[in-house]
């Protein structure tokens, strides 16, 4: 209407009131509505079980794995590897050695096969094989969506396919031999097998409150940064195409039985830092039950099983503090291109008041009635230092009458030891590029008894072993990784680096690095030996199978890789370059190269399923440092020198896995 006014009613179309509703004649529906208050936040159930965890299927080919490196009881050394069983010598009834009637040469030699034929092919035969399996379930139960229970089980734990036919020890009738068998059976520790076919590694619950806290407690998995001191062996989840390679492929792993704190803060909860503290059974000394037999056991004549001892535990704090972004925050921040450092500081302290002398034989050696291996038989073992023995007692008394607790008492020396670790990580990414870092300090010390007199020695007695040698602790090492992707992150090129301090201590036994230092020329060599944890998987051959892990040593690898068919399948290759810290600690004892390894593999990690698959080649060329002197006589019985060649190790292996 003109003016803005509003329009008129137009009068003649009123409504009309239509019928009444009719009453509910139930009473109650006319009641008020009570809201329902909604769920309390923080107690609701999100999902009651979720379940992760990996099949893998392995297979290995190893050629001269023991480097041509075949050492007799008169050369003073052992190796880490062995010849194939048919091509070890036999002896005769006369006990001379003589020629395996099973091995290549009778084989070939049978057939007509000409002596220096015969020679040439041989040689190919040092070599092993087989293929394992392993099935590891990760079961996680939402109590709520703050309150969980985690745990992992492995099932048919690197079970060696083939390994438990129904021949094995004539358990089947109807498979007298190998020739004849029909099925496997279920691995059964101490029947077919050291392993049972399932086994508990971890199981830990963790508590998220409100204000940023967090508590977990059990055992659980135990890792900090690249993994060099501590490693839960679950591999690493960055957010890179390569993850699921050492998730899969891994071995080892560390388990702590620890109660946990750690707490966020920060006003923003995608740059929060987290201050952490944690007390850990490093070891809790043998348990009644371990000592004096099964009837000591829970639910038997004591309620719980305790341990036997409490000055012998070992303790360990932990405190740490760090800024860390999980793989998918990690991948948004990359995403808005901005550089993303994460980094952290953690140190642990362990203390041990008294502890087992060391050579003693193992809890249920000699300890109640399992004499398997006491001070006066030390079965080629002098020191003490490699025995395995029976893991338990049981219960009866041995033959000097004394219980597996009188002798465990009798055992006990002064360690009064303590090792403090103060470890920095840091990682920096930009875009495709991965800067990261670790480095790790140990220094200490503890009493032990006198390593240079042998368990074979008249003057020997554990009983009588007292804790007065001191040892000083101090190693150091770090590692480097460097990653950049080029051409759409579709080629990438790297550089892995690291560092083991080492020290004079000459390599005991079949193992390369010594677990415990040994004399060299009169003087205690000392712990100066830093020694990456084995799950950290860096190489094929050098490392991870000759020398066991990084120590004494120090290593350069670039390596590059090429991703193609939408990222599904890659290609790449490494080449690893070693040497050691200090050339006293090596075989050779006079020289410091380790070797060159180069390995080349093929990938296929789909984008979009979840499984993998690897085929890769491996060479690793010895240099001097694996090269010791022996002495010897000749004919004449003058004394002789002659320093050992060792000869390239070569491996073929294949990985197939599914992760979920």
């Amino acid at each position: 209407m003109p003016g803005g006014g509003a329009a008129p009613p137009t009068g003649g179309d009123k409504d009309k009131d239509g019928p009444a509703e009719a009453a509910p004649k139930d009473k109650g529906a006319l009641a008020p509505v009570v809201p329902v208050p909604a769920q309390p936040e923080g107690r609701r159930r999100l999902q009651l079980f979720e379940l992760h965890g990996n099949l893998r299927m392995r297979a290995d080919f190893f050629h001269r794995l023991d480097l041509d490196l075949f050492f007799t009881e008169q050369d003073g050394l052992d190796n880490k590897f062995f010849l194939p069983p048919s091509e070890m010598g036999e002896f005769s009834e006369t006990n001379s050695l003589r020629a395996n009637d099973a091995g290549c040469a009778a084989q070939l030699s049978a057939r007509g096969v000409s002596p220096s034929r015969v020679n040439t092919l041989c040689k190919r035969r040092r070599s092993t094989a087989g293929a394992n399996m392993r099935l590891r379930l990760e079961p996680t139960i939402h109590v709520t969506d703050t309150v969980k229970i985690h745990s992992q089980v492995d099932l048919l734990d690197n079970l060696v396919l083939g390994s438990t036919p129904d021949s094995f020890a004539g358990e089947s009738p109807w498979a007298p031999t190998d020739l004849f068998t029909r099925t496997q059976y279920a691995p059964q520790d101490g029947v077919n097998s050291f392993n049972d076919s399932i086994t508990v590694k971890r199981a830990w619950g963790e508590i998220r409150f409100g204000f940023g806290m967090t508590l977990e407690f059990g055992r659980m998995p135990n890792h900090w940064g690249l993994g060099i001191v501590q490693n839960d062996g679950n591999g690493y989840a960055r957010g890179e195409k390569s993850d699921i390679i050492r998730m899969v492929d891994t071995d080892y792993g560390d388990s702590s039985d620890s109660v946990r704190l750690t707490f966020d803060f920060g006003p923003d909860k995608r740059n929060a830092m987290t201050l952490g503290v944690s007390y850990d059974w490093a070891a809790s000394g043998p348990t009644t039950a371990q000592l004096l037999g099964p009837e000591w056991e829970s639910g038997n004549l004591v309620a719980q099983t305790l341990s036997a001892e409490l000055y012998d535990n070992v303790h360990q704090f932990g405190v740490w503090i760090e800024r860390r972004d999980d793989a998918a925050m990690l991948q948004r921040k990359l995403s808005s291109g901005t550089p993303v450092v994460n980094y952290g500081l953690k140190t642990w302290l362990r203390w041990q008041t008294i502890g087992r002398a060391i050579g003693t034989p193992g809890l249920g050696d000699g300890l109640g009635g399992n004499p398997s291996l006491d001070d006066t038989d030390p079965v080629g073992d002098l020191d003490g230092l490699s025995h395995a023995g029976v893991p338990l007692g049981n219960g009866l008394l041995d033959d000097d009458g004394n219980s597996g607790l009188n002798n465990y008492s009798a055992s006990l020396v002064h360690r009064r030891g303590w090792l403090l670790t103060p470890d920095l990580w840091l990682r920096v990414n930009w875009r495709t590029m991965r800067i990261e870092a670790e480095g790790a300090l140990i220094v200490g010390n503890f009493r032990h008894r006198d390593l240079t007199e042998d368990r074979s020695s008249d003057d020997f007695n554990i009983n009588a072993a007292t804790g007065t040698d001191l040892t000083k602790v101090l190693q150091f090492g770090y590692a480097l990784e460097f990653k950049y992707g080029l051409f759409k992150d579709r080629f990438h090129i790297g550089l892995d680096h690291g560092f083991a301090s080492g020290d004079s201590s000459q390599p005991y036994r079949n193992q390369y690095q010594s677990p415990l230092p040994t004399t060299n020329g009169g003087d205690y060599a000392g712990f100066g030996t830093f020694r990456f944890n084995p799950a950290y998987m860096q190489d094929m051959l050098l490392f991870k199978e000759l020398l066991g892990t990084v120590a004494n040593a120090a290593y350069v690898k670039p390596w590059a890789a090429f991703y193609f068919f939408q990222d599904n399948v890659s290609a790449r290759a490494d080449v690893e370059f070693a040497g050691a810290v200090d050339q006293r600690g090596t075989l050779a004892g006079d020289r410091s190269l380790w070797g060159l390894e180069i390995a080349g593999s093929v990938r296929y990690h789909d984008a979009e399923e979840p499984i993998f698959f690897q085929l890769q080649y491996g060479a690793m060329f010895p240099f001097g440092a694996w090269n010791p002197v022996l002495s010897g006589v000749n004919a004449n019985g003058d004394p002789t020198t002659n320093r050992v060649d060792a000869r390239a190790a070569q491996t073929v292996q294949a990985q197939l896995g599914i992760r979920f």
